[in-house]
Formats: structure tokens, sequence, C-alpha cells
């Protein structure tokens, strides 16, 4: 209320009382003895009411206040604000038994949010997290738009990646179903979607056939958790059982111990920067075997082998939108690969059917 409400309120009870006759301002210039004195009261009486006057800006405020929420698909949820993984606890407390894990990118639904811990519910996991590690509601949305990627899972059998945004346009790859990869987003309309494949392929593919996501995580029970653990101990069983040859063995072994490293163009450094030729030529460098620099060098350069019958260790190759060979991983065994990917992923393992190879070239033979 403005205080010059409160004055005019002022005067409407104080002509009803008597207290001034109608009239009395003539005009708001002329000021008697009589007239100071009134003023003066009604001063006193205002200043004593304690009023906070409000601005027109604070108004403006008050009503951006009540619009109705930027990102409501967020309304109600929260988002790990995390490097790795945040512990879920059974109470409130740090000292509580740990029931899961909300992993970097993982979404939950705000069970009851206090001052300092909130209670969470993802996936089968329920308990607190600190809400130091947690961004809710509008928040969450815009960290999720300026900072997550997206991405596209093929939900078909094979899927054409083509060259441009129309079904007549050339196709460079063909992906498999439950495979994923990254959306880029400034380039992406209705009907298609901008994909990269890895750091050889770019291309669009019919978003009828991917399904497109922030690809968010959800809580891990400690169950789950034991569950993965287990699950990963049994796939490398089964892929140092599916070797025929200690060397190659090694070989894979040493590869795998540059995951998460860069993807740089050009480079040959395992730890500071390689590009996918380049990966593969300094693992086997490190075991004695000189390979050339290039995909398209070591595809023409090493024995090729049908990809039927290919075996841990062994060279898998692609084409570039050109036709030509431009892209190499190695097969691990379990029906996967690991490469240098992208300047996104890095080194990566990827499953075997991320992209169609165009052929396989054997390095060690038994």
């Amino acid at each position: 209320m403005r205080r010059l409400s409160l004055y005019a309120a002022f005067f409407a009870a104080a002509a009803s009382l008597g207290v001034m006759a109608c009239g009395t301002f003539a005009k708001a210039e002329v000021l008697d003895e009589s007239t100071v004195s009134i003023t003066y009261a009604l001063n006193e009486y205002v200043n004593s009411l304690n009023i906070v006057e409000i601005k027109e800006e604070e108004v403006a405020e008050s009503a951006d206040d009540e619009k109705t929420c930027r990102y409501p698909e967020f309304e109600g949820k929260c988002l790990a604000y995390v490097d790795e993984a945040v512990n879920v606890r059974a109470e409130p407390d740090e000292e509580s038994e740990r029931v899961g894990s909300l992993p970097v990118h993982g979404i939950a639904l705000v069970a009851e949010k206090g001052e300092t811990w909130t209670k969470i519910e993802s996936g089968i996991t329920m308990g607190y997290v600190r809400n130091d590690f947690l961004l809710f509601g509008d928040t969450a949305g815009a960290y999720a738009e300026e900072t997550c990627p997206k991405k596209a899972k093929v939900n078909t059998e094979t899927l054409y990646v083509r060259a441009g945004q129309d079904e007549g346009s050339d196709c460079l790859t063909m992906v498999g179903e439950g495979e994923s990869y990254e959306v880029i987003q400034d380039d992406t309309v209705d009907e298609w979607v901008h994909i990269r494949v890895d750091s050889d392929i770019e291309g669009y593919v019919s978003a009828q056939y991917v399904d497109v996501s922030y690809g968010f995580s959800h809580a891990l029970s400690v169950a789950e958790e034991e569950e993965i653990r287990k699950k990963k101990e049994e796939e490398e069983a089964a892929r140092l059982a599916e070797m025929t040859s200690s060397r190659r063995q090694e070989v894979v072994n040493f590869a795998l111990q540059f995951l998460g490293n860069p993807y740089v163009y050009g480079g040959t450094s395992l730890t500071n920067g390689t590009d996918c030729s380049g990966f593969t030529m300094s693992v086997y460098a490190h075991f004695g075997y000189g390979l050339p620099r290039t995909a398209a060098q070591q595809m023409a350069g090493l024995t090729n082998v049908p990809l039927d019958s290919i075996q841990p260790g062994d060279l898998l190759f692609y084409r570039d939108k050109s036709g030509a060979v431009g892209h190499v991983t190695m097969y691990i065994g379990g029906g996967q690969v690991v490469h240098a990917s992208s300047s996104t992923t890095g080194i990566i393992i990827s499953g075997l059917g991320y992209r169609t190879p165009c052929g396989a070239a054997r390095v060690i033979w038994d």
C-alpha cells in the first residue's frame, strides 16, 4: 500500500469525524496554521504505522514470481551436481547407512526437501542426499540445457546415417539398434537428428527411428552396484576366455589402460592425445609391431580377415563420407571395440555394431 493511499484514507476518515471540513484545501500550495498542524499530525500517523513502500520494480518481480516455470519437465525433480557420484543415505546424516549412489547427471524425484538434506526417489533407490550436491526445478533445467549432452538411441534394427536431411541423400554408414550417439544440437530439425558417430562421420538420421534424450541416469542401489560389478567381472572373464593368444590378451589389456584419454587429430600419444590410427599404431608399437600411420594404410598394409572370423586384437576399418577408409578400431572380444573415437569422447569402448565396418585385418597370427 502506497503512502499516498494512506493519506487519502486519513483525509476521508478525518472528514467523516468532523476533524476537517469540506474545502479545507482549495489549493494544495496554500497552507495556513491549521493546515500545517493537520499535515504534521497526518505525517506522524503514517510514520507510526511503519509501512514499507512498495517500489515499481518490486511489483514487477512479484509478478515474475507468479509466472509458470520455464522447465516444467523438471518440476518436482532434482539433478545431481557432481563430478562422479554422490552417496544416497538411509537418513539425513553423513554417518547414516549408504543405500546407493546418484551418478553425474543422475535425475531423481523430490520426495521431501529440507534445508540441508533432500529425500529423493530414483530408480529403486530412496534416501537422502545433501542439497549441496543437487540442483532443483528450473535451475536443474537450465543446467541440463547448458551442459548436458543429448543422446540419440537407435530404436530400429538398422538405420542409415545420411549426408543431408533428405532420404535421397547419400548414406554415410549404417548403425545398429540399441546403440547411442551424441546429438549435435545446433543443427537438428523436427524430422531429422544430426548425430556424431565418431571423429570421421557426422550425419543425419530420421527422428522417428531414434529416441532423443538427455541420457540422464537414475540412482543405483547398493544391490544394483554389486550386480554391475559382478557382470563386469563375468564379461572380462568371457573376453579373456575368447583370447587364443597370450600376446593378443596383452595387446588388448594394454590398449584398455588408456580409456578416457583425449582424442587429438594427427596425434600419436596414448596419454596426451591421439587419433584413431595413431592409437592402434602406438598400441602395437609397444609390442614391437610397426603399423602404417593412417587407417587406409593399415588396412592396405595388413592381411585382411573375414568379418565373421575376427579375434581380439584384430583391427576393423570404416569408410568416411567420400567412401575412403577413414577410421579404425581394435576388436577386444565380447562384441566390443576400443578406439580413439572423437574429440568429444576421447578413447572409448563401443559395441561392434556402433557402425558398419568395411573390412578387418590381423596383426598377430597364431
